[in-house]
């Protein structure tokens, strides 16, 4: 007989696509919130600019699709939405928060569509960088949900790991 999951948390694990922090190597600590604090600027400044910029970002959304005003509406609830989730992400790698990966994976859920739409952002400079670019970029920040958790993931075994060594 095959021994049953200890827990319905342990069946979840199992059956999801994402990389659970056994799975993963562990990472120098500094090393993985360096990057994470990173990602956190990156999309503190695609939301800044992009908020600057309204009038520029409407008028060329009206080139992609005939749904502008939906998406206008979309990219600006998105931003102002995500800077104060990027501004308590910033501040928990700041002050060297210890449960921040622990509350990064209960977020992760609500981050990672808010992500995934930003990822889109290419296309409103589209016209400068060419479509090619975008599309390109647009690749890269489809990934990048999963990345941020994977290296709070990494940072977190570095710490049990380094734990487990002193004992």
């Amino acid at each position: 007989t095959q021994a049953l999951p200890e827990s319905a948390a342990a069946v979840a694990a199992e059956r999801t696509f994402l990389s659970q922090a056994e799975d993963l190597p562990a990472a120098p600590h500094r090393l993985t919130r360096l990057l994470f604090f990173l990602v956190q600027l990156l999309y503190l400044g695609f939301y800044i600019a992009a908020l600057a910029r309204l009038p520029e970002a409407q008028s060329r959304l009206g080139g992609f699709t005939s749904h502008a005003f939906f998406v206008y509406v979309v990219l600006i609830l998105t931003a102002a939405a995500g800077i104060p989730v990027r501004l308590y992400l910033l501040s928990a790698i700041a002050f060297h928060y210890d449960g921040l990966s622990r509350k990064f994976q209960r977020i992760f859920p609500y981050v990672s569509p808010l992500d995934e739409i930003w990822a889109l952002s290419p296309f409103l400079v589209a016209q400068d960088i060419g479509l090619g670019l975008s599309l390109a970029a647009t690749a890269a920040l489809v990934y990048l949900p999963f990345a941020q958790r994977s290296l709070l993931l990494m940072s977190a075994r570095a710490s049990v790991t380094s734990a487990e060594k002193k004992r």
